[in-house]
C-alpha cells in the first residue's frame, strides 16, 4: 500500500525510512479521508507497542492529503527474499524466525492491536541479527469497537494466500486470524511457497476457504505448529502459548540417530512358516513405503509444477483420468522439457514458440508463450495495446499487479472484454520467461477456473 523511501534527517543527521501511503485511485474521497484518519490512529498505536520486534516509528507527516510515515532505517532483507534466493529454509532457522514474530504479534495483542498482514514480505531479516515483523498498514486497534467497514475497501485487505478463511468470508479479525497467518508464513519458510498459493487471487482464497493445502513435507519437527495454526476453526487453533512452546522444541538440533550395536554373530535361520511370515511383513512394508514416496513426489511436484516453466514441441502421448472423473485429458510432452495435461477434446495449435489449446464447444482456451524482460512492465505495455484494440471491444481492466509471494518475479492481468452474453474473461500471468494466457466466456468463468487449476496441477519438467 505504499513505497519506502530512504532519506536523511538533517536535524538529528541520521538516516530514516520514510513510507509514502498510496490510496488505492478507485476510492471515494470521504473513504480516502477515513482510511488516512485510521492509518495515522493506528500509526500512533504501533508508535506506542515498544519491542524489539518492531520498527521504531519516529513521526507521522500529512502531505499532499496523504500520511507519510517516518520510520528507523534497517539494512535488512524480507524473508521473501530471503527464500527466492536461496529457497527453503532449515526447520531450526524458521522456528528461530517463528519465535520472533510470534513474540511480536503476542506483544501487539495484548496491547489490543491485530497485524492482519503477516506474511514473508513483511517480516525483516536484519543484518545485525534482529527479526522484525513490518507494516503494520492494515493493523486495527480492538478496543476501538467493531472493525469498520472503511478498513476492508477493495485492495488493501490483504495477501490472499496469506489470509486466513474467516477474514475471506468478510468476518472480523481476531488474534487467531494472526497466528493462522504465522502457520502460513513457517509453512513457505520450509516449503517455499504458501499452502495456499494458486494460479490467481480468486483461486487462492477458494483454496483458503476449503482448507486444501499439500501437506508439508519439509517442515519435520514444525509440521504439528503449522498444521495447529491452520486449522479452519479460530477457536481450535493452536494458542500463542503452546506454539512458543513448540516452537522452542523445534530450534534445537535434531538428537543424534542411535543405533544398537550387537555382537558379531551370525543368526541362525528361522523356520520356514516365520520366514515366509517376515517375508511378507517386508514385502507389504516395502509396497507402503513405494506407494508413500510416490504420494509425497506427486504432492511436491503438483504444489511446485502448478508454477510454470518452459514451452516447446510435443505431442500427445497418453490419455489419463482426471481426478473426479469430470473429463478426460491428453498429457503433452514437449521437447523443451516439460509436460502438461489438457482436456482431451481441446485443440493443439502450434505458433512460433507459442502452444496454444482451444476448447472448441466451450470456447475456452490456454496459451503458453516465452516471454523476455521484467513480468510486471511486460504486460503493462501489452495491455496499453490491448485497451484500445479493435480486437477487444468493451475492454474492462480488473487487475494488473505483482505476485509478491511467488519465489520469483511475476504478474498477473486479468481483464474482461465483448459485449453482453457474448463476453470474454481472461487472466494472463508472466513469471520466469513465460506468460500464460487463459481465457473463457464471463459467464462460465468460475467452472472454466477449475478447469485451469487441473490443467496448472499436472504442469512438471523432464
Amino acid at each position: 500500500m505504499g513505497t519506502v523511501w530512504r532519506a536523511h534527517d538533517e536535524m538529528l543527521d541520521r538516516d530514516v525510512a520514510v513510507k509514502e501511503v498510496r490510496l488505492p485511485e478507485r476510492l471515494t474521497a470521504g473513504e480516502r479521508r477515513l482510511l488516512c484518519r485510521r492509518l495515522i490512529e493506528e500509526a500512533r498505536a504501533t508508535a506506542a507497542l515498544r519491542h524489539p520486534g518492531v520498527i521504531d516509528v519516529h513521526d507521522v507527516v500529512i502531505e499532499d492529503g496523504r500520511p507519510w510515515i517516518v520510520m528507523e532505517f534497517l539494512r535488512a532483507r524480507s524473508l521473501h527474499q530471503e527464500i527466492a534466493e536461496h529457497g527453503p529454509l532449515p526447520v531450526e532457522r524458521a522456528a528461530r524466525i517463528g519465535q520472533s514474530v510470534l513474540a511480536v504479534l503476542d506483544a501487539a495483542h495484548r496491547a489490543g492491536i491485530l497485524h492482519r498482514d503477516v506474511k514473508p514480505s513483511n517480516i525483516l531479516l536484519c543484518d545485525d541479527g534482529r527479526i522484525l515483523l513490518t507494516d503494520f498498514g492494515l493493523a486495527v486497534h480492538v478496543d476501538s469497537g467493531p472493525e469498520p467497514e472503511e478498513t476492508l475497501v477493495a485492495g488493501i485487505e490483504g495477501s490472499p494466500a496469506y489470509l486466513p478463511p474467516e477474514r475471506v468470508r468478510g468476518e472480523p479479525g481476531v488474534r487467531a486470524s494472526d497466528l493462522w497467518s504465522l502457520g502460513a508464513t513457517l509453512y513457505a519458510a520450509v516449503e517455499g511457497t504458501s499452502p495456499f498459493l494458486r494460479c490467481h487471487a480468486l483461486a487462492s482464497m477458494v483454496a483458503v476457504l476449503l482448507g486444501e493445502y499439500p501437506p508439508p513435507v519439509r517442515a519435520g519437527r514444525l509440521a504439528p505448529v503449522i498444521e495447529g495454526l491452520l486449522r479452519q476453526d479460530p477457536c481450535r487453533r493452536l494458542r500463542a502459548a503452546e506454539a512458543a512452546r513448540l516452537l522452542g522444541a523445534a530450534t534445537e538440533p535434531p538428537p543424534p540417530a542411535w543405533r544398537r550395536l550387537l555382537p558379531n554373530t551370525r543368526p541362525g535361520r528361522l523356520p520356514a512358516g516365520e520366514r515366509r511370515a517376515r517375508g511378507d511383513r517386508r514385502s507389504r512394508l516395502g509396497t507402503m513405503v513405494f506407494a508413500i514416496s510416490i504420494a509425497v513426489t506427486a504432492v511436491v511436484l503438483g504444489a511446485w509444477s502448478a508454477r510454470w516453466n518452459s514451452v516447446g514441441k510435443g505431442e500427445a502421448l497418453t490419455l489419463l483420468p482426471v481426478p473426479g472423473g469430470a473429463f478426460r485429458t491428453a498429457s503433452y510432452h514437449e521437447s523443451a522439457g516439460y509436460h502438461v495435461d489438457v482436456p482431451l477434446d481441446w485443440r493443439r495449435e502450434v505458433r512460433g514458440g507459442a502452444v496454444h489449446w482451444r476448447d472448441p464447444v466451450a470456447g475456452r482456451g490456454l496459451r503458453i508463450t516465452p516471454v523476455s524482460g521484467t513480468p510486471l512492465a511486460g504486460l503493462r505495455a501489452v495491455e496499453r495495446q490491448t485497451a484500445g484494440s479493435a480486437g477487444h471491444p468493451g475492454y474492462r481492466l480488473l487487475r494488473l499487479e505483482p505476485v509478491p509471494e511467488l519465489n520469483r518475479p511475476a504478474a498477473e492481468w486479468e481483464y474482461t472484454w465483448g459485449e453482453a452474453e457474448h463476453r470474454m474473461h481472461a487472466l494472463r500471468t508472466r513469471t520466469a520467461g513465460y506468460e500464460f494466457y487463459f481465457y473463457a466466456p464471463d459467464a462460465r468463468w468460475t467452472p472454466a477456473q477449475r478447469v485451469y487449476e487441473r490443467i496448472l496441477g499436472s504442469f512438471r519438467t523432464g
